[in-house]
């Protein structure tokens, strides 16, 4: 039943998230091939003003409709557990033959797998909009300094790193997923003001999740960049930029995977003992 669940959440939401993200590889692959393909070190000072008027253009458009298509994602994903669960249709659903565990699984499952196929429709469509030669050469002289940054190579090694950051990605869209559920669920306490009430429940959550952090990370001078920049800091995780990087992450994980477990039990009390339909 789980599987069946999962199949049909998907269906659901498939029918528009792959128009917008098909319309952006299209853009994507339009920009690299008339505008972005002609960019190489040898023409970059010979190009006239025209040429880099419209590039700054269809960059900042690219960026708006990156921005456009992740928000869209999830107002979907979230939109779609709402009806589901919680309008008129939750009445279809409830009626089930299934525990009220397995259906929220189900559905954290099924936007976390919308929540990653959008992530990397982003990175695809940045890859082939940007990664031009020139924008490649350019970075590779400074190949060393990034990969300290984002601590490649460091501790961890440049696999375990990679595989670390992955694993962060993983993890931060099943906690937004849950948290989206979560507040849609908390705002149902507002009868008669339902959405309103989960829109409220966002900023309010998100604030805790924010003071929370703050709490953390300034006892451990994780704030401090200068201590960073200098290397004289003796806190946890902070004698080296890389250092500074995992260790925020790592932090960040921790407390990720905290909220994300209190936020998925009260989900799932609502749905199971205090359920409301609209």
């Amino acid at each position: 039943m789980l599987g069946k669940i999962i199949k049909y959440d998907m269906k659901a939401m498939n029918r528009f998230l792959i128009i917008i993200h098909a319309f952006l590889l299209i853009y994507a692959f339009f920009i690299r091939i008339l505008i972005t393909g002609r960019l190489t070190a040898n023409n970059v000072h010979n190009l006239g003003n025209t040429y880099f008027l419209i590039l700054g253009l269809t960059v900042s458009f690219g960026i708006i409709l990156l921005t456009c298509v992740a928000f869209a994602t999830s107002i979907i994903i979230a939109v779609h557990f709402y009806k589901s669960t919680y309008s008129d249709e939750g009445y279809l659903t409830h009626t089930l033959p299934v525990k009220k565990g397995t259906l929220l699984l189900a559905k954290v499952i099924a936007g976390t797998i919308w929540c990653i196929i959008d992530i990397i429709g982003l990175f695809a469509a940045i890859y082939i909009a940007a990664w031009v030669p020139y924008v490649k050469d350019s970075l590779s002289g400074n190949k060393a300094l990034l990969m300290e940054i984002f601590g490649l190579g460091s501790h961890l090694g440049v696999f375990g790193s990679i595989a670390f950051y992955i694993f962060f990605m993983i993890a931060g869209t099943v906690a937004n997923v849950i948290l989206y559920y979560a507040c849609i669920s908390l705002g149902q306490i507002f009868t008669g003001h339902r959405v309103f009430g989960a829109v409220a429940m966002y900023f309010i959550v998100t604030f805790i999740e924010s003071i929370s952090c703050l709490l953390i990370f300034i006892p451990l001078g994780l704030l401090n960049t200068q201590a960073v920049t200098i290397g004289t800091s003796t806190t946890l995780y902070m004698s080296t930029p890389s250092q500074y990087m995992l260790g925020l992450l790592g932090i960040s994980l921790a407390l990720m995977v905290i909220w994300s477990v209190i936020l998925y039990i009260i989900t799932y009390y609502r749905l199971n003992r205090r359920l409301n339909l609209a």
